[in-house]
């Protein structure tokens, strides 16, 4: 029990349920959205499109938001922005089920439902703390972690199961219905640490907030960096087992879920020794995974150590990214947490696509296997920088 420790706190608790069927669901609806989407249109472009028009707003409008959080209840405003979900979602399944959709109405749809991300996602960061003591937090960050994996592994295969008997319509009615679950835990909560934001109006913003916290801005730029170097793997997958591997479909669903193994055993690792002396060793440790599990997999030719090396890849980038937001989390204020939780947000939410719009096009002109090898150097640089600049050592301290 001692991993998963941050429970016995009834705020968190409720939380971690809510915020659980929440994920299964969005994963559920994500899973089907796509589908529905190449489905209508028959062009590759448009769930990618779709994903953009999810992801855009919150690297755009984070920092506002997490200014945003520090001015007002974050409670209330979550609940807020639970219920902006709801109604997206509600919406979207009515549509769908009177069959008066369109590709331009699903864009319109998830631009909105993105718009409530990057409002909510900030928020959520900086309330957690609120939720737990100081010593657990660690805890509560590799929980959350293991939460977002697990769901992304049940929410696409309960979409699938649902896609081939029911339909699309099936998992938007079912992720509508998920955020009930989250109003519900959210009104059980009581005696929150903190009630009211504390920053006023016209403050710093989360950019001059972290300009005078060097330390704390250096993890989110390199956490950044791992974010485009790294996550594109996903994206690539498919054509390194098509190509590279021979094994087609097969093959990129076992590398893909040894990713989510290897994440999975890395939160719950956060979550059962991490600790704030462990930090700077946990975060190196990461990287250095991320970069040995790249460059090993751009020289397999073999699915078995193919598998291997991408569960690798998904313990280091989970183990770096829980560690690094852990550290961000206990190095900012509470006057100041939204708006640095909102830059932590913009910098991850932006890193990927970024990444898959340069290293995608790459692999197409150069092969698959000698883009992964360069997404391994490109890491071990960011290794490199953190020695070089005695990054490890000179972490946040507590307090």
């Amino acid at each position: 029990m001692h991993t998963f420790r941050s429970l016995r706190h009834r705020n968190y608790r409720l939380y971690f349920i809510g915020q659980m069927i929440s994920l299964v669901g969005s994963w559920m609806q994500i899973t089907a959205l796509m589908w529905l989407a190449y489905d209508l249109t028959h062009q590759s472009k448009w769930p990618a499109f779709l994903m953009v028009a999810m992801i855009g707003p919150t690297l755009l409008l984070g920092a506002w938001s997490g200014a945003l959080a520090d001015r007002c209840r974050k409670h209330t405003l979550i609940m807020r922005t639970q219920i902006g979900f709801l109604c997206s979602a509600s919406l979207l399944t009515t549509l769908v089920y009177f069959q008066q959709v369109n590709i331009g109405i699903l864009f319109l749809l998830m631009f909105i439902h993105g718009v409530i991300q990057a409002i909510d996602l900030p928020t959520r960061l900086a309330f957690v703390p609120d939720l737990v003591e100081r010593e657990d937090l660690i805890n509560t960050v590799a929980l959350n972690s293991v939460q977002f994996n697990v769901a992304r592994a049940i929410g696409p295969a309960l979409a699938g199961l649902l896609l081939s008997t029911v339909g699309p319509v099936a998992c938007f009615f079912f992720n509508a219905l998920s955020y009930i679950a989250v109003l519900i835990a959210l009104s059980m909560m009581r005696d929150f640490r903190e009630q009211h934001g504390h920053a006023k109006r016209g403050g710093p913003g989360g950019f001059r907030v972290l300009y005078q916290q060097s330390r704390l801005l250096l993890i989110i730029l390199l956490a950044g960096i791992v974010a485009i170097c790294g996550w594109p793997l996903l994206s690539l997958l498919p054509a390194f087992a098509e190509k590279v591997l021979g094994r087609g479909e097969k093959g990129y669903s076992i590398m893909l879920s040894s990713v989510g193994i290897g994440a999975i055993l890395a939160a719950l690792t956060a979550a059962t020794v991490g600790t704030e002396v462990r930090q700077r060793r946990f975060l190196l440790i990461g990287l250095v995974s991320v970069s040995v599990a790249l460059g090993s997999l751009a020289q397999m030719r073999e699915l078995w150590a193919a598998a291997l090396c991408c569960g690798l890849f998904g313990f280091g980038m989970i183990l770096f990214f829980a560690t690094g937001q852990g550290i961000v989390q206990l190095g900012a204020t509470d006057e100041h947490r939204g708006k640095v939780m909102g830059v932590w947000a913009m910098m991850l939410s932006g890193g990927a696509p970024l990444g898959n719009l340069i290293l995608g096009p790459a692999a197409d002109e150069w092969g698959v296997a000698h883009v992964i090898g360069a997404q391994a150097i490109l890491i071990a640089l960011a290794v490199v920088i953190c020695l070089a600049r005695n990054y490890v050592k000179g972490l946040p301290r507590p307090g």
